[in-house]
C-alpha cells in the first residue's frame, strides 16, 4: 500500500524540479504507469481479503480496491492526454515553461488526494484528504487564468463553498465520535472498521444528526443539488484533463464518504432514514440539472450540468438500496468515470479548434473531424442514456430496484427526468455534430475560452492553425485518439455486457457496505 501513496508525491516533486516540459510530461506518464503497475495487484488482494495498515489508519476492501482503480485508470488516462495538450498550448503561447512545471507537480498531487481518500480508514483522515482534492483541484482549476478570464474566480468559488461544505461534514464526523464514546468509553472512535463493528450500539437520533451533516456537507463536494452552485463554473473553466478528473472521479471520491457513513448509520438509525434523505438529494439533482441542461448554450457546461445529474442517479440508486439499487449505483460510477471523461477529452479538442464553447458557434463536427465527431457522437448518446450504451444499463438497473421496493413514484420522476436529460444532451450535441462545417477558419486555442479570443500576440490565425495540425499529426495527439478511442470501446462493451471481473468486484463493494 506504500508504494501506491508515495508514486504520486515522488512524481510531483520531480515533475516541478525538471527543467525540460518535454520530460516533465515524459515523467508524469511514467509516474502513472508505475502507478497502474503497483495498484493492480494491491486492490485485486484487497477485494478477497481486506488489508490494515499503520495499526487501521489505512485499508483496503473491495470498496476501497474498485474506486481506487477508477483513480489510477483515469490518472493514466489524464497523464497520456495532458503531454499533446501541454505541447499545444505552449506552442501558441497560452502557458509556458513554469505553468506546465505546475500543472503536471500539481496534477500528480491530486492523483495522490484521491488516492488517499480511498485507502483512509481514519474518519478524521479521509477528511483530510478531501479537502486536500479541494485545495490541489482548486489550484489546477485557476491555473490558466492568463487565458481564461473567470477562472480565478471560479477556483475561488469551489474552494468557498466546497470549504465551507465539508466543514458540515467535520462537524459530523465530531458528533460520530461522541457517538462512539457511549459505546466504547472516553477514548472513542474513528476508524470504519471500528464503528462499523458497533453501528447496530450507536445512539440513533446522534447518528440520525451525524449523517444530516455529512450528507450536506460531502454532498456539496460531490455536486449534489442544492449545494451544486460551485461545479458548473469549475468544470467549464478547468483545463480539459483536470476537468475530466473533477467529474469523472474526484465527485465520486466524495460520495465514497457518503457511503462508507451509509454503512454505519443505518444499523442503528434505519435504512428508512438514510434511503429517504438520499433519494430527495439525488431526485432534488437530476431534476434540477435537467432543466438547466435543456437550456444550456455552452457545452462544457452542459458536460457540469450532466455530471450533477448523473451524481444524482448514483445517490438515488444508494437511496433506493438492496442489491439492485446498489449495484446500480456502483456500475454507474463506473459508466460515468468511463463516458464524462471522454466527453472532456473530446470537448477540448472541439475548443480547440473552434476557439470556443458556445454550441451555436459550433457546426459540422463529424464532416470536419470525422474520428472525433464519432466519438463524441458515442459519449454523447451514453451521457444521455440511450441503448445499447453502459449508462443505459445502470440506469435500467437502479430502476428495477426502484420497482422491486414499489417506489413507483421515484421511478415515475426519475423517467421523467431522464427524458428531459435525453432529449438535452442530443439536441445539443447533435448541433454540434451534424449539418456542414461552417465557413470560418478555426484558430487554434487553448481549452478554457468562453469566447472565440484573438490569437496570441505573434500567432495570427493561419499560424496557429499551422501549428494546430502540426500538433494534431504528433505522436502525442495519436496516443490521446488512443485513449479517447479505447473509452469510447468501453462505452460499447459494457452497454452489451457487464465483465465477471466487475461484477465480482461491484458484489464484494456490496457486501463491504453490509448490504445483503
Amino acid at each position: 500500500m506504500l508504494p501506491v501513496l508515495l508514486i504520486p508525491l515522488i512524481t510531483a516533486f520531480a515533475c516541478y524540479a525538471i527543467k525540460s516540459t518535454r520530460w516533465m510530461g515524459y515523467t508524469s506518464l511514467a509516474g502513472a504507469l508505475s502507478l497502474t503497475a503497483f495498484s493492480i495487484p494491491t486492490a485485486v488482494s484487497s477485494i478477497s481479503s481486506p488489508m490494515e495498515w499503520m495499526g487501521g489508519i489505512f485499508y483496503m476492501d473491495a470498496l476501497s480496491a474498485y474506486m481506487m482503480a477508477l483513480v489510477v485508470f483515469l490518472s493514466l488516462a489524464s497523464a497520456v492526454y495532458s503531454i499533446g495538450y501541454l505541447e499545444h498550448e505552449q506552442k501558441v503561447g497560452l502557458i509556458d515553461r513554469k505553468g506546465v512545471g505546475r500543472y503536471f507537480a500539481l496534477l500528480n498531487l491530486f492523483v495522490f488526494t484521491m488516492v488517499l481518500v480511498t485507502v483512509a480508514n481514519n474518519l478524521a483522515l479521509m477528511w483530510i484528504a478531501i479537502e486536500a482534492t479541494t485545495i490541489v483541484s482548486a489550484l489546477l482549476i485557476g491555473l490558466g487564468f492568463t487565458k481564461r478570464e473567470l477562472a480565478i474566480e471560479a477556483a475561488w468559488k469551489y474552494i468557498i463553498l466546497c470549504t465551507v461544505g465539508i466543514t458540515f461534514a467535520l462537524l459530523g464526523i465530531f458528533i460520530t465520535y461522541y457517538a462512539s464514546t457511549a459505546v466504547i468509553g472516553t477514548e472513542g472512535a474513528l476508524n470504519w472498521t471500528v464503528l462499523k463493528g458497533i453501528a447496530s450500539k450507536l445512539n440513533p437520533a446522534t447518528m440520525k444528526l451525524a449523517f444530516i451533516f455529512v450528507l450536506v456537507g460531502y454532498g456539496a463536494k460531490a455536486g449534489l443539488a442544492p449545494v451544486h452552485n460551485w461545479l458548473p463554473d469549475a468544470h467549464s473553466q478547468a483545463p480539459s484533463p483536470i476537468s475530466a478528473l473533477l467529474s469523472g472521479i474526484l465527485l465520486n471520491t466524495a460520495f465514497y464518504g457518503i457511503m462508507r457513513f451509509v454503512s454505519i448509520v443505518q444499523p442503528s438509525a434505519g435504512e428508512m432514514f438514510t434511503g429517504s434523505l438520499l433519494m430527495i438529494f439525488g431526485l432534488i439533482s437530476v431534476g434540477l440539472s435537467s432543466i438547466f441542461i435543456l437550456v444550456q448554450d455552452n457545452f462544457k457546461r452542459l458536460l457540469a450540468y450532466s455530471s450533477i445529474e448523473h451524481m444524482g442517479i448514483i445517490c438515488l440508486g444508494v437511496g433506493i438500496g438492496g442489491p439492485a439499487g446498489m449495484y446500480g449505483a456502483l456500475l454507474h460510477i463506473l459508466n460515468h468515470a468511463i463516458s464524462k471523461p471522454l466527453m472532456f477529452f473530446a470537448s477540448g479538442r472541439i475548443q480547440g479548434r473552434y476557439g470556443t464553447t458556445k454550441i451555436e458557434n459550433v457546426n459540422g463536427v463529424l464532416s470536419s473531424m470525422p474520428l472525433l465527431g464519432i466519438l463524441t457522437f458515442i459519449g454523447a448518446l451514453s451521457l444521455s442514456g440511450a441503448p445499447p450504451f453502459n449508462i443505459f444499463i445502470s440506469e435500467f438497473i437502479i430502476l428495477k430496484g426502484a420497482a422491486d421496493q414499489n417506489l413507483w413514484f421515484v421511478l415515475g420522476l426519475f423517467l421523467f427526468f431522464a427524458v428531459i436529460v435525453f432529449y438535452g444532451i442530443l439536441s445539443g450535441f447533435g448541433r454540434m455534430l451534424f449539418g456542414g462545417a461552417k465557413d470560418r477558419d478555426p484558430i487554434s486555442h487553448g481549452s478554457g475560452a468562453d469566447e472565440k479570443t484573438p490569437p496570441p500576440p505573434g500567432k495570427p490565425g493561419r499560424s496557429g492553425l499551422s501549428e494546430e495540425k502540426e500538433a494534431e499529426s504528433g505522436f502525442w495527439t495519436l496516443c490521446s485518439n488512443a485513449v479517447m478511442i479505447v473509452m469510447a470501446l468501453l462505452i460499447v462493451v459494457l452497454g452489451l455486457t457487464i465483465p465477471d471481473f466487475i461484477d465480482s468486484a461491484i458484489r464484494a463493494s456490496i457486501l463491504a457496505l453490509g448490504v445483503k
